[in-house]
């Protein structure tokens, strides 16, 4: 009960009721704080217990809502159950009794469903923290590898993603384990297209695939290929053994 007086107290008026309005609009809101004015005064008529009497030209003049207005509102109140009302033909009036505790049950049951919303949409945020990417081991990447049939590409998928920081395209890496699946996919596509020589176009086609370049300088050293480097020639490839 103490909820709803503190709402709609005339000293916490403009600091605490923004959840009513919100939830019920502005005008039934202010006839609202109205009825509680005149619940605080000590000179207000009353009927019964705690039934104050609203003089609806009065709550006309106070508000600047018509009172086609005010009727409605009084109607809507009465309909969410957060008045009781004795109609005064005679004052042109009603009494009116705040059922302070059914405001105060509405108040929080809202609340708590926005509450409960609110920290639906935020596991995100808690779910990535708890899942953050760990790069793997070296030994961790082999097993992997050979689990996958594969005993040549750990240590170049290892490489690669370490000199990148671990990322794929612009994109942190969240799983070590897809990428390597997807790295032994990629690194089987063309492999049989590879010519058993060093050939400058293809390398020249494959260039901007960095995987695919790596794969085929693998298969060059496969076949007895070599590679040297000058600053003024650049990367050379020739095989062992050769003049």
């Amino acid at each position: 009960m103490d909820i709803s007086k503190n709402v709609l107290s005339a000293s916490n008026y403009f600091i605490l009721n923004k959840q009513l309005v919100k939830e019920f609009g502005l005008e039934t809101t202010i006839v609202l704080h109205e009825f509680s004015q005149r619940e605080e005064s000590n000179n207000t008529h009353i009927i019964k217990k705690k039934y104050y009497l609203n003089i609806l030209k009065e709550l006309s003049t106070n508000t600047s809502l018509p009172l086609k207005k005010i009727k409605n509102v009084i109607n809507r109140l009465y309909t969410l159950k957060f008045i009781d009302v004795i109609v005064n033909k005679k004052e042109d009036g009603v009494y009116i009794k705040i059922l302070h505790q059914n405001i105060a049950n509405k108040l929080i049951k809202n609340y708590t469903k926005t509450t409960e919303k609110q920290i639906k949409q935020k596991p995100k945020g808690i779910i990535s923290k708890q899942s953050k990417f760990k790069k793997p081991l070296k030994k961790e990447l082999n097993e992997y590898f050979h689990e996958l049939g594969d005993t040549e590409n750990s240590t170049m998928f290892y490489d690669y993603y370490e000199s990148n920081g671990w990322k794929v395209g612009r994109n942190p890496m969240k799983c070590w384990k897809s990428a390597a699946r997807n790295w032994l996919k990629r690194s089987n596509l063309g492999t049989s297209t590879f010519p058993n020589h060093y050939d400058e176009n293809t390398e020249k086609k494959i260039k901007h695939n960095r995987n695919q370049l790596l794969k085929y300088h693998q298969h060059l050293k496969k076949l007895g290929w070599i590679s040297s480097y000058s600053p003024t020639s650049g990367t050379k490839w020739h095989k062992k053994n050769s003049s």
